[in-house]
Order: structure tokens, then C-alpha cells, then sequence
């Protein structure tokens, strides 16, 4: 049995089209770059511990997001059977094409 639309109305088609599953993997992404980011060290200003925690947070939150996107057209388009060495093949690429993307981008800076 289906939901009334109403209540359904905000949130995108399960199963269908190239965002299929995208909550699920968002949520992961921002998890795994939340998490990595947050544990990463910092300078030893103790006064600015915070402010350096929260930037490491947002910036993993963002290469998170990043990854998500990344990873759900890639999952989508190469394996839509869902074979799972498939699946963890694109997860290995899209961090490191990720991180590639990221690290450049912080050189360049």
C-alpha cells in the first residue's frame, strides 16, 4: 500500500532514473566526510581548537556532498544490477577522485 502523495510529495521516485537511492547515500557520504574530517589534527593554538574543528567539519561535510553526487551518477549509470564488487570499486574511485579534486584545490589556494 502507498502512501497518500501528500505526504510524499517532497521526496523523489524510489527505484527510478539516475538519483535512485540518493537519501541513503548522501547521508553516508556526509557521515564517512564528517567523521574522517573531524578526527584530522590540528594546530596546537589552543584558543582556536574550535573554530580549526568546525572548518575541518565543513569541509568534510562538502567532500561529502561531493563524494554523494559523485558516487550515486557513477552507481546508477555502471551498475545498475547492483553487483557489489562493482559497488565498492566505484566507492575506491570516487574518494580518491574526490580527494584528487580536493587536495589540488587546497595546493592551488
Amino acid at each position: 500500500m502507498r502512501p497518500p502523495p501528500h505526504e510524499t510529495q517532497h521526496w523523489p521516485e524510489v527505484g527510478s532514473g539516475l538519483w535512485t537511492r540518493w537519501w541513503g547515500y548522501l547521508v553516508r557520504w556526509l557521515v564517512f566526510g564528517l567523521v574522517i574530517s573531524f578526527f584530522q589534527p590540528v594546530a596546537d593554538d589552543s584558543d582556536q581548537y574550535w573554530q580549526q574543528k568546525t572548518a575541518l567539519g565543513l569541509v568534510g561535510l562538502v567532500f561529502g556532498l561531493a563524494c554523494a553526487v559523485l558516487f550515486t551518477i557513477a552507481e546508477n549509470k555502471l551498475n545498475t544490477p547492483r553487483v557489489k564488487w562493482k559497488t565498492w570499486g566505484i566507492v575506491i574511485a570516487t574518494w580518491l577522485v574526490v580527494k584528487v579534486v580536493f587536495v589540488t584545490a587546497i595546493a592551488l589556494a
